[in-house]
């Protein structure tokens, strides 16, 4: 079989939904594809260059055909949407991203969105480009949870096990909003995070 960078990455994605990031190993993807152990080093020489190629992949479906015009605000919200789609749409996806930096074209695309957007908005250079990371972080780490949710037991024992241990006399508050916890996370939820990230941006 003649390896390309592009199937290596498809079966890197591929096995990521199979088995999870833990378990994705550059001896497993060589078996997956059906090649020698060490021939996907010819394209990629370490596992962490995978991982960038993979998320610069699932990065293109976000900043293809995306449309900034209009509102900035509800052009910025329609792109972390994109991105959060994106994560959920493999396993452990948010996990992938998280703490990777790389510089490729969708990956600096991404942010140029981003930073366009926010300047547009009024904000400074620093503050667009700082801001953009917040939204980032925001996202990601909200989609590390959800993901994680997925894996909670589905009898609802996680739930009993938080209202047996809120003692209402000790966590009040937190006992009264207790219907507000969400687990697993839902759409309402990333929507409430998004809208007070977006409504804080300032110079």
């Amino acid at each position: 079989m003649r390896l390309s960078r592009e199937t290596v990455v498809a079966g890197a994605l591929d096995l990521l939904d199979e088995v999870g990031l833990d378990k994705l190993t550059m001896r497993r993807l060589a078996d997956t594809l059906g090649v020698q152990n060490g021939a996907t080093y010819w394209h990629f020489r370490t596992k962490r260059m995978v991982l960038e190629a993979m998320a610069e992949s699932l990065l293109g479906d976000v900043v293809r055909d995306f449309d900034g015009e209009g509102e900035w605000r509800d052009r910025l919200a329609e792109l972390m949407r994109r991105f959060r789609a994106v994560l959920l749409s493999r396993r452990d996806g948010a996990r992938l991203f998280s703490g990777l930096l790389f510089a490729a074209p969708n990956a600096l695309a991404f942010g140029e969105l981003m930073v366009t957007l926010l300047r547009r908005g009024g904000l400074s250079a620093r503050s667009a480009v700082w801001s953009g990371d917040t939204l980032v972080y925001f996202v990601v780490g909200h989609t590390v949870e959800e993901q994680a949710a997925r894996e909670l037991p589905a009898d609802g024992a996680k739930t009993r096990e938080l209202e047996t241990a809120l003692d209402p006399e000790l966590y009040p508050n937190t006992a009264e909003a207790l219907a507000h916890v969400p687990a697993p996370h839902h759409d309402d939820h990333f929507e409430h995070g998004l809208a007070v990230i977006l409504r804080g941006l300032t110079t």
